[in-house]
Parts: structure tokens; C-alpha cells; sequence
């Protein structure tokens, strides 16, 4: 990772964390095991990773925030789902140098009126995203709120929040009906209504790009293994980030690694495909 990115350190680096249950670990008595870790969107890699090993997930990731500060320094900024939204968490988060961003949901129910309550009032910064999928009309309209305009009672509940995010999601179907989604979040880094929309949007790319290609292309779920599972899986991860740096035409591309393991070979050591 420092190879390929060597000014990590230097601007902000966008990361995302989130859990991933190894299905064919399952034994008759015995769950089956579940890592924590988190993922670099650049490089579509698994930087760090860690066994659940019956903990809450916010308690787990803990765990990985020196690698994380190792890795970046204090430049970094990590996007998770509702199940870490907890204020030790984010204090821990916040102590590591980095920030955060993560929604509020019926989880931190009084939190989450909060914010519905502040974006009664006109916020001046938004921004709308609209796109045509299969004949239907997705429409996103982000806004924010930030610095002292944050209600109190959302400062208290969470560590150094400083952007308070509402997230309208519109679908508008071919025979006129529409769904309508609302969600509010909040980081602890000063973000505009832009930044907002593509850092929150780009959480799920560790599941489409990481979780999704681990069990689909190198079936990580029907995988048994238990033994040195924690190991495999974080090398299916670098597998990932090395198919995810040649092309996005993942399994087209590893039919022809069966077909040709030379050309899996120049992969690892890009000097053969000189020779």
C-alpha cells in the first residue's frame, strides 16, 4: 500500500469499515467466524482486518485503528454502517487522529430526530445528482448543516461532530410511482454537500468491490476452511485489489488466468511481461 501510494500521508484518504460473516465456516455448535476490516477505494484493497470473535462490531474495530494511523497518519477519514454509530467508537476515532462519518438511525433514535428537527430549517448548502437507470429516474439531493448550526444534543451524543447530513433518495419508476428514502449522518470532519454525497455514496464499495468479488469470483463463502481462515481471507482481499487494479471485467478476467496462469504470474512480477 505505502509502495503504491506513498503521499497517503499527505491528503485525505477515504476508507471504509464494515464486517464480513465466512458462511462455510459454520460448524454444527459453533457460529461461524465473522472479520471486521476495512477498505483502501483506491487500491481496492483490505488494509486491515480482525476476528469479530463474538465482540460487538464497534468494540472490534477498535482494534484497528493504530494500524490505520500507521498507515495514513492523521488523514484519514472512515465511513461504517449504523452498528458502529456509538460515542466510544467515534471518541476512539477521533483520539487515533482520524474522523468519520456514519448515519443515524433508530439505533440512536433521539439523535436521529435531532437532526430531522434541525433540517426544518433551510440549509444553504446542497447539492442534486440525478441519473437514468433501466428507464428509471434516481434522483439524490444531499445537504448539510455544519460547525455551530449542529445541535448541541448531537455533539454531546457523538465525538467532534462537525457536519450534520440529510441524504433524500427519489426513485421515480417507469409508470410514474416513486419511492421516496430519507437518511441523516454525521462526520466529524468539515464536509461540504458535495463531499458529503460522494464520501457517504462510496461506503458500499467495500461490499461491491471486496465482499461481493471474494465470494462470487474466489467463493470465500463456500470455503470450510476454519484454520487459518483469518489469513486467507485477508489474501483474497489482495487478490481482489490486484484483478480490481487490471480491470472492473473482474470475472472475464480470471477465466483467462485459468486459461493462461502465466498471465497471473505477470501480475505478481509485471517484469516478465517484458521477457
Amino acid at each position: 500500500m505505502k509502495a503504491q501510494h506513498p503521499t497517503a500521508h499527505d491528503r485525505l484518504v477515504i476508507l471504509a469499515g464494515d464486517g464480513k460473516v465466512l458462511k462455510g465456516s459454520a460448524r454444527e455448535g459453533r457460529s461461524a467466524l465473522s472479520f471486521l476490516s476495512v477498505f483502501f477505494h483506491e487500491l481496492a484493497l483490505t488494509v486491515a482486518q480482525v476476528d469479530q470473535a463474538g465482540r460487538h462490531e464497534a468494540k472490534g474495530m477498535q482494534d484497528l485503528l493504530p494500524t490505520l494511523t500507521t498507515l495514513f497518519g492523521n488523514g484519514w477519514l472512515m465511513t461504517l454502517d449504523a452498528a458502529y454509530t456509538e460515542r466510544e467508537l467515534t471518541t476512539r476515532i477521533d483520539e487515533a487522529g482520524g474522523a468519520y462519518l456514519v448515519p443515524l438511525k433508530n439505533n440512536t433514535r433521539s439523535l436521529k430526530e435531532w437532526a430531522m428537527f434541525a433540517f426544518t430549517y433551510p440549509a444553504h448548502d446542497h447539492v442534486v445528482n440525478v441519473e437514468r437507470r433501466s428507464g428509471e429516474i434516481w434522483e439524490r439531493r444531499t445537504s448539510v448543516i455544519t460547525g455551530e448550526q449542529v445541535p448541541e444534543e448531537i455533539k454531546e451524543g457523538l465525538c467532534g461532530v462537525q457536519t450534520l447530513i440529510r441524504r433524500e433518495h427519489q426513485v421515480t419508476r417507469r409508470d410514474g410511482t416513486q419511492r421516496v428514502e430519507v437518511r441523516y449522518a454525521v462526520s466529524s470532519r468539515l464536509l461540504t454537500a458535495q463531499e458529503a454525497e460522494r464520501i457517504w455514496r462510496g461506503h458500499w464499495g467495500i461490499e461491491n468491490r471486496s465482499h461481493h468479488c471474494r465470494d462470487v469470483v474466489l467463493h470465500e463463502d463456500a470455503c470450510r476452511l476454519r484454520r487459518g481462515a483469518q489469513g486467507r481471507a485477508m489474501l483474497n482481499g489482495v487478490i481482489v485489489a490486484l484483478l480490481n487494479g487490471q480491470t472492473r471485467q473482474i470475472t472475464a478476467l480470471v477465466r483467462r488466468l485459468t486459461i493462461d496462469p502465466l498471465l497471473a504470474l505477470q501480475l505478481l512480477i509485471p517484469e516478465l511481461a517484458s521477457r
